[in-house]
């Protein structure tokens, strides 16, 4: 935690870079808002409906390319966000 005399030098830095590199602040930006979601929704979708031509064009290699496809398009899912609208992105060891 800073002492309110470093916050406001840490906040007059900040607010210097922004004004100085936009590209900056578009970065800092992004750090507030949460990742987009759906497409990582999108290609899971995309890989689960793949994995059944992979596997009937393919035969065992196709198979070895489908299970490949399935399993990151599960770990896409799992990657998402909770329907609860929290990221859990950034943790704080602060109980407050």
């Amino acid at each position: 935690m800073l002492e309110p005399h470093e916050k406001h030098v840490f906040d007059g830095m900040v607010a210097g870079l922004r004004a100085g590199d936009p590209r900056f602040a578009r970065r800092v930006g992004r750090l507030t808002r949460p990742p987009r979601q759906g497409l990582r929704t999108i290609v899971a979708i995309l890989l689960w409906t793949a994995a059944p031509m992979c596997v009937w064009l393919g035969g065992w290699t196709g198979f070895f390319m489908a299970v490949v496809g399935v399993a990151y398009g599960v770990h896409l899912i799992k990657k998402r966000a909770p329907l609860t609208g929290r990221t859990e992105r950034f943790r704080s060891t602060d109980p407050r």
